[in-house]
């Protein structure tokens, strides 16, 4: 067995988590090939065959799987380190990167440009989606998430909460009419949530009012629910925030149906560094300056229209 390059096991740590090459390669950011030819030479160097080819995807063999606890024992170091000696660097300047969810990524980018103004040798990549990313493996310097953490080795911090209410376009109401109540959506086309926003306001909702609606959509995405709520196809219960900026859509009650608290997540040793911090006090105020909107009271519910006989 020779010396091999600690960078190699980037490789392998990507391609054990994604199973697949170019997963691996989306992950580090760098081209399929470029995965395969550093997973041959950590091989060549170890010695041993590290996985093998499935049809589903790269399979650890016995020897890849000993080493895996391992590899992620040196990639914590390697990542204690970075943050240790990158919170030494007092300069506003280089990549921070952001979690949050595809709905919500759109309040904060509305705001970058302010944080742009201040410090113009800043970076912040917004990852927008519904999978959380792993702070502790570095996937992210900073997550804004729906659920408390978890993890002891986190710092989680409430920072605002979203409220939700009943939406319906203006075409929708005029063609099929009011809801009776908050809690009557009989007769009415609803736009519902598939499993993995199960546990979501709006699916909460309609699983305990829902009944006698006809489902007739179903998104795993806030933003595509809110889409087709945009062009008429139902009723659809949303994050009163992205609903009421947009002028088509028609908030059908003035209740606040239920709420979603807001935390931002960090590591402690990533709050020192100072390109870190400041995107943490950005957030922070921006959480503030958007209170009332999150939480529904930015401007007065409109009048009922007539309901249709």
């Amino acid at each position: 067995m020779h010396g091999f390059d600690w960078n190699d096991l980037r490789y392998f740590l990507a391609l054990y988590r994604r199973r697949t090459l170019a997963g691996a390669a989306r992950e580090l950011r760098v081209q399929h090939s470029t995965v395969g030819r550093r997973l041959a030479a950590l091989e060549e160097a170890l010695g041993a065959s590290l996985f093998t080819q499935a049809p589903d995807g790269f399979v650890p063999t016995e020897a890849g799987l000993a080493i895996v606890p391992l590899a992620e024992d040196a990639e914590r170091a390697v990542q204690a380190i970075d943050r240790r000696i990158s919170g030494s660097d007092a300069r506003i300047a280089g990549m921070v990167r952001l979690t949050t969810s595809e709905a919500f990524s759109g309040l904060i980018v509305r705001h970058l440009g302010r944080l742009r103004d201040r410090f113009p040798d800043l970076t912040v990549e917004v990852l927008a989606g519904n999978r959380s990313l792993d702070l502790a493996r570095g996937e992210a310097d900073l997550a804004l998430r729906f659920t408390e953490t978890t993890d002891p080795n986190l710092i989680c911090k409430r920072v605002g909460s979203t409220a939700w209410s009943i939406y319906a376009a203006l075409s929708y109401v005029e063609r099929r009419g009011l809801l009776p109540s908050a809690t009557d959506f009989r007769g009415h086309d609803v736009i519902g949530f598939d499993e993995t926003l199960a546990a979501v306001p709006g699916a909460l909702w309609l699983a305990e009012h829902g009944a006698g609606s006809r489902e007739i959509l179903r998104g795993n995405s806030i933003v595509a629910i809110l889409n087709a709520a945009i062009v008429g196809m139902g009723v659809a219960i949303l994050p009163c925030f992205i609903a009421e900026a947009e002028p088509t859509l028609r908030r059908l009650t003035p209740d606040i149906i239920g709420s979603r608290e807001v935390w931002l997540v960090f590591h402690p040793d990533a709050a020192r560094i100072a390109r870190v911090r400041s995107v943490i006090d950005f957030v922070t105020e921006t959480m503030a300056a958007e209170a009332d909107r999150l939480g529904g009271t930015a401007a007065p519910v409109p009048a009922p229209l007539t309901r249709r006989a």
